[in-house]
């Protein structure tokens, strides 16, 4: 398995915004035009759904975007699980 990609800002932005919209999926102009509002530009955009897309995060059908991975925010807190696991892992030794 090759490993998880790395979020940036402009990623988490995506998700939220398309789990935000909470129908399971949400029409590609009406996402892009939310993103918009939020400063996100046309080719940010572009390659952002792109990667994701590849990364199997969001899906695509029919002009509509699905987020097909819910647990992508744990990414975030993922240094402070290891952290609090090798915490754990010197308390046993």
């Amino acid at each position: 398995m090759g490993k998880k990609p790395e979020l940036t800002e402009d990623d988490l932005l995506f998700l939220d915004t398309l789990h935000g919209c909470g129908f399971g999926h949400v029409s590609e102009a009406n996402l892009k035009a939310r993103l918009q509002e939020r400063g996100m530009g046309e080719s940010t955009y572009n390659a952002v759904r792109r990667k994701l897309i590849f990364a199997r995060f969001i899906g695509a059908v029919y002009g509509n975007l699905t987020l097909e991975k819910k647990d992508y925010w744990p990414l975030e807190a993922e240094g402070d699980e290891e952290a609090g696991e090798d915490a754990g892992d010197e308390g046993q030794q």
